[in-house]
């Protein structure tokens, strides 16, 4: 049979709200004495090394990289320019619209002639 009445507030404290005694045994351990605080996770060990990232420039053509480089320097060049608090030569936007079209052009000549003719251009 309980001891505890169904009409008390709670196993923990009494009607007068004074708390009671409550009785807590030993932690439960498991048959090794240890228990689940006890836990370490072993370490790993593995021959991952993470690759060194390269430098995308080291193995591009040098026209590729002067053309997007000619591209992207002119429009931004073209964006920023007019929000300075210089003049600049009247010859300066056409100049820098002339290099950002030199730039597509030296990119469209960088592109190879002939495709491969093998396969029938399902990949994966």
């Amino acid at each position: 049979m309980n001891k505890r009445r169904d009409d008390e507030p709670s196993a923990i404290f009494s009607r007068r709200g004074q708390a009671r005694p409550v009785s807590r045994g030993p932690a439960p351990r498991g048959p090794s004495g240890r228990g689940p605080r006890d836990y370490t996770v072993p370490e790993e060990e593995d021959d991952f090394t993470p690759p060194n990232p390269k430098n995308p420039l080291a193995g591009a053509k040098p026209g590729v990289v002067l053309g997007w480089f000619l591209v992207i320097a002119a429009i931004l060049a073209l964006v920023i320019f007019p929000f300075l608090p210089v003049s600049f030569p009247s010859w300066t936007t056409p100049a820098l619209i002339g290099a950002a079209v030199l730039g597509l052009i030296i990119l469209f000549l960088q592109m190879p002639s002939k495709r491969p003719t093998t396969g029938d251009g399902a990949q994966v």
